[in-house]
Formats: C-alpha cells, sequence, structure tokens
C-alpha cells in the first residue's frame, strides 16, 4: 500500500511539474513577452498615426471588445472600424504611449496601460480639437503564438462638459 501511495504521489508530482514547465516555456520568459507586446503596442500607434484604418483594426483578435468614451460597445470588427473610422482621418492625429506592460506567469494574457493624445482637425477649417486621457489593453496570444488585443478602452483626462439645465 505505501509503494503504491508513494508512486501515486511520485507520477502526480512529475506530471504537475510537467505541466508547470511545459506553460513557461510556452512563449519565452514573461520579460521576454512583455517586450514584444511593448513593440507590437508601438507598431499600433504609428499604424494609427500614419491613418491606417485596416491596420489598426488588425491589431485585434476577431473576437475583441472597444470600450470607446461616449460610444456604446463595439464587440464586432465592422463596429470596431466604425469607432476608429471616426478617429482616423487626413487631418486628425492620435498616438499613445505605454507606461506599463504585464505578462501572466502562464504566457497567454498580457495587459498594459498608458497615455493618449489626440487632434481632431475639422476639414472646413474650424479649430482643431485636442485631447489627452489614458488607455487599458487586455491582449491574449493566439493559436499560432501571435499576440492580438481582446479588450481596449479609453477615457479622456479632460473634464466632463456640463449638461445646460432645462427650464421647466
Amino acid at each position: 500500500m505505501r509503494f503504491r501511495t508513494a508512486l501515486l504521489l511520485f507520477l502526480a508530482s512529475f506530471a504537475f511539474v510537467t505541466t508547470s514547465c511545459a506553460r513557461s516555456t510556452q512563449g519565452g520568459s514573461p520579460a521576454a513577452e512583455e517586450a514584444k507586446l511593448r513593440a507590437l503596442d508601438e507598431q499600433w500607434s504609428a499604424t494609427a498615426a500614419r491613418n491606417d484604418l485596416e491596420g489598426t483594426v488588425a491589431f485585434y483578435a476577431y473576437n475583441a471588445v472597444l470600450l470607446a468614451s461616449n460610444a456604446p460597445i463595439a464587440t464586432d470588427r465592422k463596429s470596431i472600424r466604425e469607432s476608429w473610422a471616426g478617429l482616423l482621418g487626413p487631418h486628425n492625429n492620435v498616438s499613445w504611449k505605454v507606461s506599463k506592460v504585464e505578462v501572466a506567469a502562464s504566457g497567454e494574457l498580457g495587459y498594459l496601460y498608458g497615455t493618449y493624445s489626440l487632434a481632431l482637425r475639422d476639414p472646413k477649417g474650424g479649430p482643431p480639437v485636442s485631447d489627452t486621457g489614458k488607455f487599458v489593453e487586455i491582449w491574449k496570444k493566439q493559436a499560432g503564438g501571435e499576440w492580438k488585443c481582446i479588450l481596449d478602452t479609453y477615457n479622456s483626462d479632460l473634464p466632463a462638459v456640463p449638461v445646460p439645465e432645462t427650464k421647466r
């Protein structure tokens, strides 16, 4: 009986160690994966700065969600593309910079946050609208090992515009 118990404990320990090692080597060290995510996000910001709509949307996973300020939840490629189309254009500038990146020990999920800058210019010559704010992105490693953004949200640092009082 002792031998059987010892054998079961050994096999369970062996399975645990084997599984843990496989997980930890799945995508490299967390620091290496964090560097990959930071570089990907820099590419994403540069793509958006070039006003490349299709390239910008390509950083999202097929099932991504975008939680844009003052807009409904975008839960498919079409609505995500429409949201970005309102920000990108020949008269607009958008960019962002990562402040922190972290990857889970499993190597499958990562998040980052940082700040953004946005300038929307009126094509008819009106004054530009500028905004700064912060963002959070959650990334997931896809089946082929490629990182894609699965959740993206941002909001402004500007104070909310007060709603005018209505007379009764």
